[in-house]
């Protein structure tokens, strides 16, 4: 799919001033539903989903490429989508300068950069600092997503979460519905499934108070 032209991002893609320090979500969405996260957005075509399935709830996506996140941001508001909003940012950074405590519902993290060469292993988002972020964004009960299709990174996922006690281990349920076979449905999966390529999915929970 090519990217359109003249895209229009506003009022979706958020422009938020680093001096601003962490968000209060009721200014950004006008009420106090509850706010999922996504990181990697690509094209949106997740949060799309997501979005139509759960209009109770908010969704903010984060893309490094400003290309896809611009796309996301046009994308979402052409469907209406104004339960979303698009950040063009590092997802690490911009989770610890703007994300307040206890504010995420959900966490997805889908068909993240496995990093595969040795050397470049300390660049994978999934690792126990992360992790600590993740346990100070998400509320009680929130849930935390992940999927890949790189077993070699799925085994460092895995090796992360078991030696990390702030989470629990919790079954993976789509919270979306997707054509058959897909877990999520994002254009990466769908690419991976016609490559005839495995898919890998684990989640976690921030036990409840």
């Amino acid at each position: 799919m090519a990217l359109r032209p003249n895209l229009i991002v506003e009022p979706i893609l958020l422009e938020i001033p680093v001096e601003q320090g962490r968000l209060n979500f009721l200014d950004i969405f006008g009420n106090t539903h509850p706010v999922e996260l996504e990181i990697g957005s690509g094209k949106g075509t997740f949060l799309l989903a997501a979005a139509k399935a759960d209009p109770a709830s908010n969704f903010i996506g984060i893309e490094w490429a400003g290309a896809y996140a611009n796309f996301a941001a046009d994308r979402l508001r052409r469907h209406g989508m104004l339960n979303c909003r698009m950040v063009r940012a590092d997802a690490n950074w911009w989770i610890r300068c703007h994300v307040p405590d206890a504010s995420i519902s959900a966490l997805h993290v889908y068909f993240p950069d496995p990093w595969p060469k040795s050397r470049h292993h300390k660049r994978r988002l999934i690792q126990p600092a992360f992790l600590n972020e993740v346990v100070r964004i998400l509320a009680p009960g929130g849930i935390l997503r992940v999927v890949t299709d790189h077993a070699g990174y799925f085994e460092h996922i895995q090796q992360v979460f078991g030696g990390f006690n702030g989470l629990m281990p919790h079954e993976f349920d789509s919270p979306v519905q997707t054509a058959d076979g897909l877990v999520v449905g994002t254009n990466f999966e769908k690419k991976y499934q016609a490559e005839k390529r495995s898919t890998h999915a684990i989640a976690m929970i921030k036990p409840a108070i």
